[in-house]
């Protein structure tokens, strides 16, 4: 009975409200109430509320399920990258390939993944840890598209993201060439050799890389969302069955967002790959590494691997927003049907008593009535 007056008392004025004078027609003097059930009923991307109840640990979860998954599933076509742009003179996909396999043999095409493994899970729960706090904070509930903020967020969280991954990727990438021993020869080598530094000289261009990768790849696919309107794993409206639109979506983001962004990847990769003092100017920063590509393979040479780099931003990008997503959606549909066992009202996958639905009578108004 007191739900029913709750829901009532949202779209009925009270006695208070009866006594007051007329009120002038609605193009003249709008109620506040009716404006927003109006905005609501006519705004498009109302799927794109966010649910701010979601718990942390859950964004944590979902972000290391979908780091891991994207590191071991495109693991082998990162190897055959790395050596294409590690390369001194133009390589092919192919060469590259036949290259690994002649001197690694097949595992060769997996060297250093235990190394990125163990790192790309905090850094996944940071970065999607970070997003979700950021648009919470930065992106209107149910507000208009505004692609610069999301870019913005996505920005934010690839700060986190590469400022615990990089030392990792660093290794990664040594290993993947063929050198050292092992992981832990790696570690010691370049710590004797080069110091810390060794471990973050490649920060900054991966950063200058990264940010806009991000950027783009968080607008692009908020947009692409928005446009499919599919249910963020987050949302009230989210569910399991948007799955494979989460994929495409990230897929055809990751797409652009790679292609625009490989001349920075090309230096970095050279940065984190070459030795101190070696004739490719890494110890010369940012700038001389830029000025030896241009010098050995001419402008062509800053976007050596762009095939590479495209075929691979697709599937990663894919597989970690759409994972990331599934599990969301995943697990706050576990989490609702371990509360609803336990007596809370839900309404079409809402718990209406948490305060973040009950603060808002349009939710309550627009909620369905439970099934008996």
């Amino acid at each position: 009975g007191n739900r029913a007056v709750q829901i009532e008392g949202g779209t009925r004025a009270g006695p208070a409200a009866m006594a007051q004078p007329p009120t002038p027609p609605a193009e003249a003097r709008p109620c506040p109430a009716c404006e927003c059930d109006d905005d609501d009923d006519e705004d498009p991307f109302e799927w794109e509320v966010r649910d701010g109840s979601t718990p942390f640990w859950q964004h944590a979860v979902a972000g290391s399920c979908a780091g891991v998954m994207e590191h071991v599933s495109m693991y082998p076509l990162d190897t055959v990258k790395t050596h294409v742009q590690a390369s001194p003179v133009r390589l092919s996909i192919g060469e590259a390939v036949r290259a690994v396999l002649r001197n690694q043999g097949v595992l060769g095409l997996m060297r250093g993944s235990f190394v990125i493994g163990a790192g790309c899970v905090p850094a996944h729960a940071g970065f999607f840890g970070t997003y979700e706090l950021a648009t919470a904070k930065f992106a209107a509930e149910g507000g208009p598209h505004q692609p610069m903020r999301m870019a913005a967020c996505g920005a934010a969280a690839t700060t986190i993201h590469d400022a615990i991954l990089t030392p990792h990727d660093v290794a990664k990438q040594r290993l993947q060439l063929g050198r050292h021993g092992g992981a832990v020869d790696c570690a010691l080598s370049i710590w004797r050799q080069e110091g810390l530094r060794g471990f973050y000289r490649s920060l900054p261009v991966t950063l200058a890389m990264n940010v806009p990768y991000n950027g783009m790849l968080v607008a692009c696919n908020d947009s692409l969302q928005r446009f499919l309107q599919v249910g963020r794993g987050g949302g009230r409206e989210a569910k399991l069955a948007d799955a494979p639109w989460h994929f495409f979506c990230a897929g055809i983001s990751g797409a652009v967002a790679g292609a625009a962004t490989t001349p920075l990847d090309v230096i970095k990769t050279r940065m984190q790959t070459q030795t101190r003092g070696s004739a490719s100017g890494a110890a010369g920063g940012i700038l001389g590494v830029a000025r030896a590509v241009v010098r050995e393979g001419g402008v062509r040479g800053l976007f050596q691997g762009m095939g590479p780099r495209v075929l691979l931003a697709v599937p990663s990008a894919a597989v970690s927003w759409g994972t990331y997503e599934t599990v969301r959606a995943a697990l706050k549909d576990l989490s609702s049907a371990s509360l609803l066992s336990g007596g809370p009202l839900l309404v079409g996958g809402v718990d209406l008593s948490r305060s973040v639905v009950s603060s808002s009578p349009q939710a309550l108004v627009a909620a369905p009535a439970p099934m008996t």
